[in-house]
């Protein structure tokens, strides 16, 4: 099910801090849900609304929560589907994820290789469909922009995925300074806004860090990067975000970002002092 950015594995520190106990029985919100491999390991919240921005995924994972019935597409459905997917919205929401290349949308046809993709990412819909996360949440299409202070209940909880800043393989391009313009206001009007990313602007802090592998391009080949989870540095007044840096950050300690200028969790917690 992996795709470029995707939370498949190794995404623990994220989960440490998003399942921390201090946000027990708060609203979650996932704007960029992908796959829901995130979502679905979140426990212990008042509700849960996931989006995306592209309708074809959002198509599938809808389905996902109703039947564990799953399409069956051939190479040639797949080119028809791809040149006209309002033709049938279901099939080709299968056909641009589950028979695609690397779980990316409509990047080629795997239905034919002799290890059957489809059939894997199938079971997964499966588990995904039994898990009761998943069953409960409210999930939806649009951009992160549509989630604003006059309909999110503060405090929530808003974790974000955004296509990382620099990277290949994303299908549109993404405004990065709008999207952090957005972290503000969102964190500003009462909410703990946290972001995956490989590095930010300098009033967001790493809170936790972890070493993970990424394929590049699809040529077998993977890369070290440092992903990183930022809050704004606005939090850092806030106790709940110093208890979570306390207990977590240990385990998973900022030390520098692929932004050499970038605070470590130490410059951190001497801006809170």
């Amino acid at each position: 099910m992996a795709y470029l950015g995707g939370k498949a594995t190794g995404s623990q520190h994220i989960l440490k801090v998003l399942n921390h106990p201090v946000f027990n029985e708060m609203p979650y919100i996932e704007p960029f849900c992908g796959y829901c491999h995130v979502l679905r390991r979140v426990i212990n919240k008042s509700s849960y609304t996931a989006s995306d921005s592209n309708e074809l995924l959002i198509i599938l994972l809808q389905h996902i929560q109703k039947s564990t019935e799953h399409e069956s597409i051939d190479a040639q459905e797949y080119k028809a589907l791809a040149a006209n997917p309002s033709s049938d919205p279901l099939k080709a929401a299968y056909a641009a994820f589950t028979y695609s290349y690397n779980g990316k949308f409509f990047a080629g046809y795997v239905g034919d290789k002799t290890r059957n993709y489809p059939a894997e990412r199938k079971r997964y819909y499966n588990r995904l469909h039994d898990n009761p996360v998943f069953a409960s949440s409210d999930i939806k299409i649009g951009p992160y922009s549509m989630y604003k202070p006059s309909n999110i209940h503060a405090p929530s909880i808003i974790y974000c995925d955004p296509p990382y800043e620099d990277t290949e393989g994303y299908r549109n391009t993404f405004n990065s300074s709008e999207f952090w313009n957005w972290a503000r206001r969102t964190t500003k009007a009462g909410n703990y806004v946290f972001v995956s990313e490989y590095k930010a602007p300098e009033d967001f802090i790493c809170i936790v860090q972890k070493t993970k592998r990424q394929s590049v391009a699809g040529r077998g080949a993977t890369r070290k990067r440092e992903e990183v989870l930022f809050v704004h540095e606005s939090l850092l007044k806030d106790e709940r975000i110093m208890e979570v840096i306390q207990s977590v950050g240990d385990k998973y300690p900022c030390s520098g970002t692929e932004d050499s200028s970038k605070s470590t969790r130490r410059k951190t917690l001497r801006r809170k002092k």
